[in-house]
């Protein structure tokens, strides 16, 4: 029988021969399901671990080796890779939270011992989360096919391919209502009405709006190369923007910093928008409902598809096509109201 070198775990052998673990502390004995290095095991190994020596987990997380073969390893690997170095900061940061909540639970486990039924019930357990679910199981998924294609793994077929997503109704971020664009107008904190104007009336998304340096701005317009797509835009400053950077004055290397004088992260801006917003009596908008709204703004005035993309940066006329076709659908309205009332 093999030596069994977790903390707290022992085994013996049943009436049938088979090797049975258990966890044993302060006189109680707790059976483990399957054996060291699977995925089962290793969850309830944490669980129990938790639950009694806690001091000993932390211990343990500080000073454990990466065994080959892990899920923590391939993860160590992936991001070691070249795959990983292409991804963008904010991708990274994404992508950490998801790995250090499969390290956290189950990353001494044998990569190998992931099953079809195992990933689904690692997602169920974040059921009450449908999109942090999907990403995690997307991961796994992820992290197999590198496995199995650069560490020279033997590994059968992808264990996350046929669990299905449960995160189906993607709700679209809100373009904000003129009351709560008047209501973060007249804010006293300077930092949240330069985010407010620079995100509504450039019409780009945060990850652009906390990248924008000073000398992209020349007084009459704002050049960005799009973080998500790459895409080159030369944004006219809007009057508005305009008369706000005039008025306040623009210091540092950034249109927008924090109180450090350092551009924001994107996570940061977010919630400090979104606190704002449900402070205001506003729950639930963001800073991408600022880009909505730019949008709608620019097809309701009358421009083209074309001209819509030129502004916010998209690539395909089915991003701008929706802009249009709304603001299309408030002429008509409008129109035909006045029809309406003409004809009494």
């Amino acid at each position: 029988m093999a030596k069994v070198t977790l903390a707290y775990v022992n085994s013996f052998r049943d009436r049938h021969g088979r090797v049975r673990y258990y966890f044993r502390k302060g006189g109680k004995r707790i059976a483990l399901p399957g054996a060291p290095g699977t995925a089962v095991f290793m969850e309830a190994y944490e669980q129990e671990l938790a639950k009694a020596a806690p001091h000993v987990l932390v211990r343990q997380g500080r000073s454990r080796r990466l065994t080959e073969g892990t899920l923590a390893w391939v993860i160590d690997e992936y991001k070691k890779s070249a795959a990983w170095k292409k991804c963008k900061p904010s991708t990274q940061e994404v992508y950490n939270r998801r790995f250090d909540w499969l390290r956290e639970r189950y990353g001494q486990a044998d990569f190998r011992s992931f099953t079809e039924d195992g990933v689904r019930k690692i997602r169920n357990k974040l059921r009450e989360h449908p999109s942090v679910a999907d990403a995690v199981v997307d991961k796994i998924g992820m992290l197999w096919a590198f496995a199995k294609e650069h560490l020279g793994i033997k590994l059968g077929p992808n264990p996350a391919r046929e669990v299905a997503s449960i995160h189906t109704d993607h709700e679209p971020h809100k373009a904000w209502p003129e009351t709560l664009c008047r209501a973060f107008e007249a804010l006293t904190n300077p930092r949240l009405v330069r985010a407010y104007y620079l995100l509504r009336y450039s019409g780009q998304r945060r990850s652009d709006v906390v990248r924008m340096r000073t000398s992209m701005f020349d007084g009459t317009a704002i050049e960005v190369v799009q973080e998500k797509t790459g895409t080159y835009v030369w944004i006219p400053c809007h009057r508005r923007l305009r008369e706000h950077l005039t008025a306040t004055g623009i210091q540092g290397e950034y249109l927008l910093s924090n109180t450090w004088e350092k551009p924001y992260r994107e996570t940061s801006l977010t919630n400090l928008v979104c606190s704002a917003c449900k402070e205001l009596g506003f729950p639930g908008y963001s800073p991408h409902g600022l880009r909505h709204l730019a949008g709608a703004a620019l097809a309701e005035a009358g421009c083209s598809m074309d001209e819509v993309m030129a502004v916010l940066g998209h690539l395909t006329e089915d991003e701008a096509r929706e802009y249009v076709r709304q603001a299309r659908r408030k002429v008509m309205a409008r129109s035909a109201m006045d029809k309406w009332e003409r004809n009494g």
